[in-house]
């Protein structure tokens, strides 16, 4: 029986991520040497998606070229790219997959460093790193929390890695409390939207096929949401960049369509996402949101929307990352039929 209890956990195993992020990842990123190129990310097992992620939050802290793929890519067609000192990231819910230990003693062995974001700081892929980033051990490695506090703690490190490298920026400030915030958002999430998800839920369960439809800092929230529904409810759905969805998607929507967007005030691809939407409107299509109370343009579009508060587009995807999490245990608990329980 699917239950609430996954979901509460998060926003205890977020504040302990945060709280090691803001104490530990500015000291160990001032012994990484970088370099000029682009970082090399690796994203492996339950983490496969958060490559992804991570070319947008270093691309728009820092300015970095990310370069992503799984290990069997890096291994099979990408080993020319990592050059003596590059560096290759890893993402890891703290699986020790032989994969990714092989491509680690690869790069090793080819004069390159390893640096491992990991929410095991004892797994055997971080025992081989040269550097390592916890994020928490308290979460098993493919539920929602680690998922969660992976996401929020690889916007963290890049965060960090622009503090060190550029001068301050007048939004940075309260990009750092947002963060800070955060945890305490998701308890009132979590106590006051209760409905709201039952509501989506709802909405979602007898759809033919759902498309959740994203960009930028939401694509991953939205890839995520589509897996967990296919995977954990069976439900028919598939992730869409809110661009490419835009220019060959949207004009072929019809009216037994049901699309679901994530997005925010604050997202620098709003536009993008309010024409997808609004093309989608008004051939027929079932139109609903995720976004916040100051994004009132896809809110006016959508047949049904759940409005959070409003925050800076890397916090605002870790929240709709909760979201995601538990909109999935909400469509399980509607399939069965039987009111969400609390435990």
């Amino acid at each position: 029986m699917e239950t609430r209890q996954p979901i509460q956990a998060i926003p205890g195993v977020l504040r302990a991520t945060l709280d090691v992020s803001r104490a530990e990842y500015a000291a160990v990123l001032r012994k990484v040497r970088w370099g000029d190129g682009p970082l090399y990310v690796c994203a492996e097992g339950s983490c496969a998606g958060l490559g992804l992620a991570a070319g947008y939050a270093f691309a728009s802290f820092v300015g970095r070229p990310v370069i992503a793929h799984p290990p069997t890519v890096f291994q099979t067609y990408a080993l020319p790219l990592l050059a003596p000192r590059s560096v290759l990231l890893f993402l890891s819910a703290g699986e020790d997959r032989p994969e990714a230990l092989e491509l680690a003693h690869t790069v090793r062995q080819r004069g390159g460093v390893v640096a491992v974001l990991t929410t095991n700081a004892a797994s055997a892929l971080a025992q081989t790193a040269d550097h390592v980033f916890r994020a928490t051990a308290e979460a098993p490695p493919d539920s929602p929390a680690a998922t969660v506090a992976l996401h929020a703690a690889l916007s963290n490190l890049a965060f960090e890695s622009a503090r060190i490298a550029k001068r301050p920026e007048p939004h940075w400030e309260a990009l750092e409390r947002e963060f800070a915030e955060l945890p305490e958002k998701l308890d009132w999430l979590f106590v006051q939207f209760a409905p709201l998800l039952r509501s989506l839920a709802a909405e979602i369960v007898p759809a033919p096929w759902l498309r959740v439809v994203a960009g930028g800092f939401f694509h991953f929230p939205a890839v995520r949401m589509a897996l967990q529904l296919r995977s954990r409810a069976g439900v028919p759905a598939e992730a869409v960049d809110a661009a490419e969805f835009g220019s060959s998607i949207s004009g072929k929507v019809a009216g037994q369509d049901v699309l679901l967007f994530l997005s925010g005030a604050q997202s620098k691809v709003k536009k993008v996402v309010h024409a997808a939407a609004a093309q989608c409107h008004i051939r027929g299509a079932r139109v609903l949101a995720l976004t916040d109370t100051n994004d009132r343009e896809l809110a006016a579009r959508a047949d049904l929307g759940v409005l959070v508060p409003p925050l800076l587009e890397p916090p605002a995807s870790t929240l709709a990352l909760f979201l995601a999490e538990w909109l999935a245990v909400e469509v399980c608990r509607t399939q069965q039929g039987k009111p969400v329980s609390k435990s």
